[in-house]
């Protein structure tokens, strides 16, 4: 999804261009029949609700992405801390398909073969922490 231009204009920018962004989020964006925007003053409403939204989609916003939020509690997964946030449930310490389906998955996001392009993260090391987790799920820590 392409991000509005608009979300990020400033004040001075929507003085300035008040007819074309308004334009913009009526027509080319299909809004007429449900947003009204007749001053500036109801423009910068609409965009800062919009900017309220977006927000709230983006609550981790201390992580660059979900890769990296999962990344970092992979790292500093000890016993059970972060099981939840990364699907470890009692049925994986249990059964050893389970734990191996779990060890699949965050390998095929955490490869490094995968991953050759980004060096903003250690996969060696993470792959490393996936294989201690998987063998305390298995028993064998």
């Amino acid at each position: 999804m392409e991000k509005s231009y608009a979300l990020s204009i400033t004040e001075n920018e929507i003085d300035k261009k008040y007819d074309e962004i308004r334009e913009h989020i009526l027509n080319d964006k299909g809004l007429s029949d449900v947003l009204s925007i007749k001053t500036k003053k109801d423009l910068l409403k609409v965009i800062e609700a919009f900017c309220d939204v977006s927000s709230l989609k983006n609550e981790d916003a201390f992580f660059k992405s979900e890769k990296h939020k999962l990344a970092f509690m992979i790292i500093n997964h000890q016993g059970t801390s972060f099981d939840k946030e990364l699907g470890i449930k009692k049925k994986h310490y249990l059964d050893k398909k389970m734990a191996n389906e779990w060890k699949k998955k965050y390998q095929s996001i955490f490869h490094p073969d995968k991953n050759i392009d980004d060096n903003l993260l250690d996969y060696e090391m993470i792959m490393q922490k996936i294989n201690k987790i998987y063998s305390q799920m298995v028993g064998k820590a």
